[in-house]
């Protein structure tokens, strides 16, 4: 079992609208004014402590017990609604504390009117920004990884274009439908992959033609659809997303092309929330391995405490093995409310993986508990 691939990543749990309410911090402003942006943001802090299999040659040797994660950005936005009725809009999304030089998580523009939206610039897709979690977590714990883990395994793979999209938020178009009745749908197109700044020989403010190194791949394609539905004593949301990868540039067999399938269900009675959700993706680990994910969970709502619990389960094919890499993860957590964007958060978590036929892995039979309590504000 190979670390990078049940490796939590960070990827914020999704509200209940495909559409995201990007218009909420959106300036007023008259056409004659132009586009002015204003200010937004979050940021996620926690600390934690981990117990795992931590002796040599096991896979949390030279790893830290205790640690802080962190997490925040700062978000400026603005739109402007000509006399027409088109909405036109710009979005940055600036990482605070990124040390890579890679300091835009997403920078795009947006047209949208009653026709819909048109996103185009470093932005998730359809399927990265509308795939479907189980409850159960907060902004920074949560069995499906949300942010902040402490296990060095995580079957936190649930977001289909991410996942592949191992670069970020490559260059796109995006287009959201109106909602109908509750439903809604997405498409997005990513010509290139590699294609997102000054990299791989690109020059994304001189030419629009991508280099094309070893594994990268083209005419990628994301959708999804999304449905709501709020009655008198209980609601449901349902949704579905995929990503499929058009054409790889192959260097060898872990070049294959890849996709990713999620839907998911989420049910509401009162203050209680149950949900169900499951990721497949095909060639994830290399030609004919596939990986597969299934979560569940659910929330308790009461004053201002949210109470959470949930489980995930993941399974990846591993060639030249008559069985499988098996990751489970559960746990519980809290979140309180103390006033509208600042809420503090704590979690328990269990993880345990098993290799594929006790292959010599240093993830094998591994096992982890973890503590942790943290805050977030959100602007």
């Amino acid at each position: 079992m190979t670390q990078k691939i049940f490796k939590g990543r960070y990827s914020y749990l999704l509200g209940s609208t495909a559409l995201m309410g990007l218009q909420a911090l959106a300036f007023p402003a008259a056409a004659s004014d132009g586009v002015k942006l204003s200010l937004g943001g979050f940021l996620y802090n926690a600390f934690g402590a981990t117990f795992d299999d931590d002796q040599a040659g096991e896979a949390g040797d030279n790893v830290n017990t205790v640690g802080v994660g962190h997490d925040g950005e700062i978000q400026f936005e603005g739109s402007v609604t000509l006399d027409n009725g088109v909405t036109v809009g710009a979005r940055f999304d600036l990482e605070a504390g990124d040390e890579t030089g890679d300091q835009f998580d997403q920078s795009y523009g947006y047209f949208s009117g009653g026709w819909g939206e048109l996103r185009i610039g470093l932005v998730d897709g359809a399927a990265g920004s509308s795939y479907m979690l189980p409850p159960g977590s907060t902004s920074n714990f949560g069995p499906y990884s949300p942010n902040n883990i402490g296990a060095v395994l995580s079957p936190g793979l649930f977001d289909p274009e991410n996942t592949i999209t191992v670069r970020d938020k490559p260059i796109k178009v995006v287009y959201y439908s109106p909602t109908w009745g509750g439903f809604n749908f997405g498409v997005s197109y990513t010509p290139n992959d590699d294609e997102k700044a000054y990299n791989n020989g690109d020059n994304v403010d001189g030419s629009w033609r991508a280099n094309k190194p070893e594994g990268s791949a083209s005419n990628n394609v994301g959708l999804n659809v999304h449905y709501e539905y709020q009655g008198q004593d209980w609601g449901l949301v349902a949704g579905a997303a995929a990503y499929i990868e058009g054409n790889v540039n192959k260097g060898g067999p872990e070049d294959a092309e890849q996709a990713g399938y999620n839907a998911g269900v989420n049910l509401n009675f009162g203050a209680w929330t149950f949900g169900v959700a499951g990721t497949y993706f095909t060639n994830e680990n290399g030609q004919d391995q596939d990986l597969w994910l299934i979560g569940t969970g659910f929330t308790y709502e009461w004053d201002a405490w949210t109470l959470g619990a949930g489980w995930a389960h993941g399974v990846r094919d591993v060639a030249g093995f008559s069985d499988n890499d098996v990751l489970d993860r559960a746990g519980v957590t809290a979140n309180y409310a103390m006033a509208p964007g600042i809420s503090l958060d704590a979690g328990i978590f269990y993880t345990w993986a098993e290799a594929a036929d006790d292959q010599g892995n240093n993830a094998d039979n591994y096992d982890a508990i973890e503590f942790a309590v943290g805050s977030a504000l959100e602007f």
